[in-house]
Formats: structure tokens, sequence, C-alpha cells
């Protein structure tokens, strides 16, 4: 068999590997800036003014998301993300929710002195986390207004699969959370995956900051 290439498919096979370099480079310098941007908003967002709060980057455009306790508090939170460097645009979907962040502050306050777990790469809660599922599920059942679990990953693995898995952990707490007495229809589990981390995964650290729960008072009634 002859393997010998004409020049012109030479030059072709090697413009198609540079032209396939190029956009890998855009690619990967793309996902940088909106990692950076999602870092430096989330950080400047996350201030006591807000109950609890989220962001999503689509390239240099910021979506917000989360609890206020008034509206200056929501216009304040926006304000900050148009401040951060990098940023075009910002879409403002905080919910303002007034007494019931007390109920927040409850959840929240329970969630970082007891972190839900999970059996490692499962959707199983782990049995050491049974009591702090109870106790989250009394604070629930005060709360006026419909409650989001949200499961999160860190960038580990491939995206779609964090994703599946960070909903089915949403699902098997919010499960947990009606055992335990909890009216379903007052209960949203949803997964995000890995795109709402609230600390850079490039230590074991951050990854495990973004592996978590979080319990999210929405707004409107349950």
């Amino acid at each position: 068999m002859d393997f010998r290439f004409s020049q012109f498919e030479i030059l072709t096979g090697a413009g198609t590997l540079l032209l396939c370099l190029f956009f890998i480079c855009v690619f990967t310098e793309a996902s940088a800036i909106e990692n950076a941007i999602g870092a430096d908003v989330t950080e400047a967002v996350d201030t006591p003014d807000l109950y609890w709060s989220s962001v999503e980057v689509n390239g240099q455009s910021v979506v917000l998301s989360g609890s206020a306790p008034d509206v200056p508090a929501k216009r304040q939170a926006e304000a900050r993300a148009r401040g951060v460097s990098g940023v075009t645009s910002v879409v403002n979907e905080i919910n303002v929710i007034g007494a019931a962040g007390t109920c927040q502050q409850e959840m929240s306050d329970y969630l970082a002195r007891e972190p839900i777990n999970f059996k490692s790469g499962k959707a199983d809660v782990a049995e050491s986390s049974y009591h702090a599922l109870g106790m989250l599920a009394m604070i629930v059942r005060t709360c006026d207004t419909p409650v989001e679990i949200a499961g999160h990953t860190d960038d580990r693995g491939d995206a779609e699969i964090n994703l599946r898995l960070s909903q089915r952990r949403a699902d098997a707490v919010a499960r947990h959370m009606v055992r335990h007495g909890v009216d379903p229809q007052k209960l949203r589990a949803v997964g995000y995956g890995e795109t709402q981390p609230i600390a850079q995964n490039g230590t074991d650290a951050g990854r495990k900051l973004n592996r978590r729960i979080e319990f999210r008072v929405l707004g409107g009634t349950a």
C-alpha cells in the first residue's frame, strides 16, 4: 500500500489541526473568563444584605437569583454585580421575601453547622446526616413559603453526570423531608450540578465547599 501523501493533503491536514487547536484555546479561555466572573460576582453579592444568592454566568452576562429582605437589598446586589470587572449585563431574579427571612436564616445557620453528607459518588444520604435532616424538617414545617432544596457538585468529572447526581441528591433530601412530615407541595428539589460554585474548584477545600445541599426560601406562598 502507498502511504505517501500529497503536499495538498499535508497542508489541509495541518490546517485542520491548527483550526481545532484554535477553537480549543478559545473555548478554554472563554470558560476561564466565565469562571473568574462567576467567582468575583459571587463574592461581591455574598453579604448579610441577602438571605441567600446564586450566580449563573453566560459569557459576560450574569443572572442573579436568591432572596432578599427588601427591595433596596435586591437593588444593592444588582449594583454590586454590575460593578464587577468584565460584567456586561445583569438579570436580577432575586425574590423579596420579607419576614420569611427568619426561616431562611434558621435553615442556613443549621446547615453551616451540620452540612448534609452523602455516600461517596452516590445519592444516598449518609446515616450521620439523618438527625440533621430531622431537625431541618422541623424548621421547614414552620416556613410559610415554598422551600427549594438545591443540590450542587464540584467540577470534577462529566458536567451532565454531575447535574444528574445533584438532582438525585436533592430528590433524596426532599424524600427525607416528606418522611418527617413536610408537605411535598411545599418543596422543590433542583439539581444545579457544577453551575453555581461558591468557592474555587482548584483546591480540595474549594471542591468540598461546592459539594453541598442548600435550603432556599422562595417567594410566594406555600
